[in-house]
């Protein structure tokens, strides 16, 4: 049993991919929610450590992974089942002949459902939840009286190749053009005289609806006699129609609004 409610913990790691993070999470958890005995790592050399809590240590140990098999996309990317075993350490069993079943103190058996409890479902942010996989007696020390349990848990993450930033040039300038005819404003028809190299800037650009009547009236058409760059706003007379270099026409047309986005303006432009 726990020795306290527990209305659930967010944990918020640097990586949650990393064994020593992942590892760092289960202490923590553990020690929230279980305050009769000493949580810890497992001791970098175990010949050399001793209990000395008065009723039990648990001691959280990284046991081992397997990988799944490669997903099909570009970059090796692989399901991972990472293990790790609570070895319970307790002074007491927690049953003796002829006595309560709870013990004097909290005894290995209650520890081992309270960390069964602690940890099934507990999920560590870029991890699925944590679950039991087996629990198992080890031994019990005769010169100690210390009962030793294992209880291993297992969770679940994905195991992706390191990979490069691709090196993008930065954003300097975007353009973008209202479609749909949404903000149409309309401009009547003004005289235009083509240039050198036959062409006509109009003063706006993502136009549409183009007309150009030339001298005495006559209606140009689209296709034959000129083209249009409808993003920049650039008439074109074409080879073969009815417009030359220096011919004055008059064009009429419509365009819709445009914003202009450069970096380090705070909003975009018309």
């Amino acid at each position: 049993m726990l020795d306290a409610p527990w209305n659930g913990v967010t944990f918020t790691p640097p990586t949650a991919l990393d064994i020593a993070t992942i590892e760092d999470a289960i202490v923590s958890q553990l020690r929230s929610q279980i305050s009769s005995i000493e949580i810890a790592h497992y001791p970098d050399r175990p010949e050399t450590w001793r209990m000395t809590h008065r009723v039990g240590t648990a001691l959280v140990m990284y046991k081992g992974a397997q990988y799944g098999e490669l997903l099909d996309t570009a970059a090796i990317i692989q399901q991972r089942k990472l293990e790790f075993e609570i070895s319970i350490m307790m002074r007491d069993l927690g049953w003796a002949v002829g006595g309560d079943a709870s013990g004097p103190s909290p005894g290995a058996f209650a520890i081992i459902e309270a960390i069964r409890t602690a940890l099934t479902g507990y999920q560590i942010p870029g991890c699925r939840k944590i679950y039991p996989v087996n629990e198992k007696f080890v031994k019990r020390d005769k010169q100690g009286g210390v009962w030793t349990y294992a209880s291993t848990f297992a969770l679940s993450t994905v195991a992706v190749e390191a990979s490069q930033p691709d090196n993008f040039p930065l954003f300097i300038k975007g353009i973008a053009l209202e479609d749909a005819g949404e903000s149409t404003i309309t401009v009547g028809a003004s005289a235009y005289t083509f240039n050198s190299s036959l062409q006509v800037q109009l003063p706006q650009g993502n136009v549409f609806a183009v007309g150009v009547t030339g001298p005495g009236g006559v209606a140009l058409i689209q296709g034959t006699d000129f083209a249009v760059d409808r993003a920049d706003g650039i008439v074109t007379a074409l080879p073969g129609g009815a417009i030359s270099a220096g011919e004055t026409v008059q064009i009429a047309y419509a365009y819709g609004e445009v914003a202009i986005a450069t970096a380090g303006q705070a909003e975009p432009t018309n």
